[in-house]
């Protein structure tokens, strides 16, 4: 994209792609919450100058991250049969990320999934108009998430990964799984399951910027897409000038490990991950 097209980008956008206005857990949420998932977070790992670039702050690098809570296999010796990592989307702060953790663990414990869940929290609570550098924090952070789950599959072999994304989180786990291709690495996650994806949808095909990274580091890749999601038809188009993956679904030849789904059910972009509202049974169900 040149900068022409950026600066109009950054300037057209009026909208939120991703779950916004997300509430503070009460008490027993928390409760819940705590019984059930730890983090990996890199909050405060990138911050942006003032003319928008975007840079790794200091005492971090490409590919650090902290935990908190129990993260099984990393902060403790357990080596759970399954694990399920969820990666929220964007205009999420530190307490909306945790929110949204609580609801796709509550929603997956709903659907008879007693796996742990780890939260993987970022720097994704940018304001409207930092849109392109949120798209960035995102891509970057594929490194640290796939150095997470080397360091899992590293201490906890027999752990089969699962990964849960929502909205601009697509674009995290889809350069997650490049990194392991570019890289040589070996590495492959048990599923990858998008929830209402921020990624052009031309991006995840055979020929696409992602098709062989797909094809080549999960065993099954699971696209959810919404044909009225508003979010993405208005706000992602005007900002990215094409059509995300979580709208319309894939656009030309899909990975022979690809599978899509229409979720038009859902009621809104904020609500794939959400108990009886979302599509999570759906997810559930086409793992077993």
């Amino acid at each position: 994209m040149d900068l022409s097209r950026r600066t109009f980008c950054k300037t057209a956008v009026a909208g939120t792609v991703a779950a916004s206005g997300v509430g503070t857990a009460s008490a027993t949420e928390s409760t819940f919450f705590e019984q059930y998932s730890g983090v990996v977070t890199t909050r405060g790992h990138y911050d942006t100058t003032w003319y928008g670039d975007v840079y790794v702050t200091d005492g971090n690098d490409r590919t650090n991250y902290e935990t908190t809570g129990t993260v099984p296999g990393v902060t403790n010796d357990e080596s759970p049969e399954e694990l399920i990592v969820f990666v929220h989307g964007w205009k999420h702060d530190a307490v909306q990320a945790r929110e949204k953790f609580r609801q796709v663990t509550e929603a997956l414990r709903g659907s008879d999934v007693t796996a742990p869940v780890v939260g993987y929290s970022w720097d994704s609570d940018g304001e409207t108009l930092e849109w392109w550098d949120q798209v960035d924090v995102a891509d970057r952070n594929a490194d640290k998430l796939g150095t997470f789950v080397r360091d899992l599959q590293a201490a906890s072999p027999e752990t089969d990964v699962r990964v849960i994304a929502h909205s601009l989180g697509a674009k995290t786990i889809a350069e997650c799984l490049e990194f392991f291709m570019d890289r040589g690495y070996d590495t492959s996650v048990t599923s990858v399951d998008l929830l209402g994806g921020a990624i052009d949808d031309d991006e995840v095909a055979t020929d696409g910027e992602y098709g062989q990274a797909i094809a080549d580091h999960c065993e099954q890749f699971r696209n959810y897409y919404k044909t009225d999601d508003e979010s993405l038809k208005y706000d992602y188009r005007a900002a990215m000038w094409d059509t995300a993956v979580g709208h319309e679904g894939i656009e030309g030849e899909a990975p022979h490990n690809y599978e899509e789904y229409d979720v038009s059910y859902v009621e809104s972009h904020d609500d794939y991950p959400k108990r009886d509202v979302g599509c999570i049974p759906d997810v559930v169900g086409n793992w077993e």
